[in-house]
């Protein structure tokens, strides 16, 4: 048989990188005009991209099975949510963070697998990526990867992309991440009398 595993809603196009303080303040200063420097397009490369379809009250997930749409359990989407986390640089010698790219580009994208022979949707597993600490944006949750009974999809396609306008850069001090951090150590170490 054969699976389709689709949403349509809002693409993403996502990345948080470790930036030096002089490409901090020149993000600062020319907002969405640094996504015109020819040095930026590194923004879509690196570890810390995420391309993929956000979900929240706005998607359409959808099943078919063997071309029939199928009833699919949407609260599996968040059982192996993954948080991005402005800490994850904390270690290192990185003074400043930025967040680029685009988040609204309404269109549709499948997942398919070809000659499945057991179908049960507790099968799937979802690669689905939280933003809300990095973005300050409450359920900001992207599905990156979707994989059916341990299997990548055999194919997959993104249909009827609308247009994107990329985001306000953000601008994220480590310094004050790791004030915040240390505050909240101290707290949580105070022991009442």
């Amino acid at each position: 048989m054969n699976i389709i595993f689709e949403i349509t809603g809002q693409s993403c196009d996502i990345a948080l990188h470790p930036v030096s303080p002089q490409t901090a303040e020149t993000i600062r200063k020319r907002g969405r005009a640094i996504y015109a420097e020819k040095y930026m397009n590194w923004w879509r490369k690196g570890n810390t991209r995420t391309f993929g379809m956000r979900v929240g009250p706005d998607s359409m997930v959808r099943l078919y099975v063997d071309g029939k749409q199928t009833p699919f359990d949407d609260q599996l989407l968040y059982r192996d949510v993954h948080a991005v986390r402005r800490r994850m640089y904390l270690e290192s010698r990185a003074k400043y963070l930025a967040v680029l790219g685009y988040d609204d580009e309404w269109c549709n994208f499948k997942w398919i697998w070809n000659d499945v022979q057991d179908f049960d949707p507790k099968n799937f597993r979802f690669q689905v990526l939280n933003w809300d600490r990095v973005l300050r944006t409450e359920g900001y949750n992207v599905v990156d990867s979707v994989f059916y009974n341990g299997r990548c999809a055999d194919d997959d396609s993104w249909c009827n992309p609308s247009g994107f306008t990329l985001i306000d850069p953000i601008v994220i001090d480590l310094a004050e991440v790791r004030r915040e951090v240390e505050a909240e150590s101290r707290s949580s170490s105070k022991v009442p009398a």
